[in-house]
């Protein structure tokens, strides 16, 4: 049995998981409704996956850049303390 850790205190800290996951399960979710849609209407399907795609590419590259430099370093400073035994 692994020892539990203590819960954070700062309120953002708990949440920052959780509501990843929630917004990962959401967008996987979608695929229900946009697979009926596509069933029903492939013309509006098609259109809202345009429209999505469009908004995915107007997006900055350096926002891209700064979001997987912020994850990857994340990862790789809590694989580093976890291996040093600073973090559980």
């Amino acid at each position: 049995m692994t020892p539990r850790r203590p819960a954070a205190e700062d309120p953002w800290v708990r949440r920052a998981r959780p509501a990843f996951l929630y917004v990962m399960y959401a967008l996987i979710l979608w695929t229900i409704p946009m697979s009926l849609i596509a069933a029903i209407r492939p013309d509006v399907a098609i259109a809202m996956a345009r429209g999505a795609g469009a908004y995915l590419n107007a997006i900055p590259e350096p926002l891209y850049a700064l979001f997987g430099t912020g994850y990857l370093g994340y990862t790789a400073a809590r694989a580093w303390g976890k291996a040093k035994g600073v973090e559980r």
